[in-house]
């Protein structure tokens, strides 16, 4: 079995203590420590798409890493991670890792995506540099992508008020990155509150009403980018023979002129529900009397997707 020092999982402290004190309690742990072994070294993951699955924009942050499918644990990235070498050949599977719903406290894994595996014989002082490529399960299903590249929206659209007094909703292109990844220009879609505002907020939301997402309690995620300088409050409604619900879900706060990218996992508002429930999904965004005008909110990259 691989023996791991000196990394830094993503796991509660307390079982960091407990490992340390029987490292140190056990001389033979010691003389495991010192022993011979290699580096596993991951400091970033890419995704591939395929046509039909939206773009390859991600923001993997960590990963679960099984060797001769025995978990090791969840590290963030980049990660080294000391593997005792035994002449052998072994199995690693590297599963994508993100932070569910804006949190750094819920770490889970993108499950929509495949696990990546590789063989290697690893050898003593040596590191391994590896770099996981991920692509989507045959079985993924998308019921919306938007990117806005083709200077439309298809399915991201103003509900409410209408018309929108003296605000302004439009697609163009603007600088975009996530920490200094996929940098460039990307056609995105802006909401303004202008100067003569007299709303004080804005909905927009998804124009279909989604009808067959599982409810047996499969994940749903999904994805966005934004950048925005005012709280948006991201909502589901849920709607079945018995009630209509608008659901708060998660809240977005300012992102200090910076893009975000979120992974909302739905299931805990759609699992259980009623055959034939339909939702859609809404951004609600409300302009305090304090804001100065033209305020921004910028929106790219959105993808809905769960297994079949």
């Amino acid at each position: 079995m691989p023996y791991l020092c000196g990394v830094r999982p993503i796991f509660y402290a307390s079982s960091y203590l407990i490992v340390l004190f029987l490292i140190c309690l056990c001389p033979a742990c010691k003389d495991r420590v010192s022993g011979q072994y290699a580096v596993l070294k991951i400091d970033s993951v890419s995704v591939i798409t395929l046509t039909g699955q939206g773009n390859a924009t991600h923001q993997i942050l960590g990963v679960q890493v099984y060797i001769n499918n025995q978990m090791i644990g969840n590290f963030e990235l980049p990660v080294k991670i000391p593997v005792l070498v035994t002449g052998e050949k072994v199995k690693l599977d590297i599963l994508p890792m993100v932070f569910i719903n804006g949190s750094k406290n819920a770490i889970g894994h993108l499950n929509t995506l495949k696990s990546f595996s590789d063989s290697v014989v690893f050898t003593s002082s040596k590191t391994y540099l590896l770099k996981p490529l991920f692509g989507y399960h045959n079985n993924a299903e998308f019921p919306w992508l938007e990117d806005f590249e083709d200077g439309r929206s298809k399915k991201l659209v103003p509900i409410s008020p209408s018309p929108f007094p003296g605000d302004s909703l439009f697609i163009e292109k603007r600088p975009f990155d996530l920490n200094g990844k996929f940098a460039g220009l990307s056609t995105i879609y802006c909401v303004r509150f202008e100067n003569i505002d007299t709303a004080k907020y804005i909905d927009i939301g998804s124009f279909d009403a989604f009808q067959n997402l599982p409810t047996d309690g499969r994940n749903i995620f999904f994805e966005f980018d934004i950048k925005t300088d005012l709280p948006v409050q991201l909502a589901l409604s849920r709607k079945n023979t018995i009630s209509t619900e608008l659901i708060p879900y998660l809240l977005v706060n300012p992102t200090r002129g910076q893009w975000k990218r979120f992974y909302v996992n739905l299931v805990y508002e759609i699992a259980g529900q009623p055959s034939g429930t339909s939702f859609r999904i809404f951004f609600d965004i409300n302009k305090p009397a304090s804001v100065i005008p033209n305020r921004e909110i910028l929106f790219d990259n959105l993808r809905l997707s769960y297994r079949k």
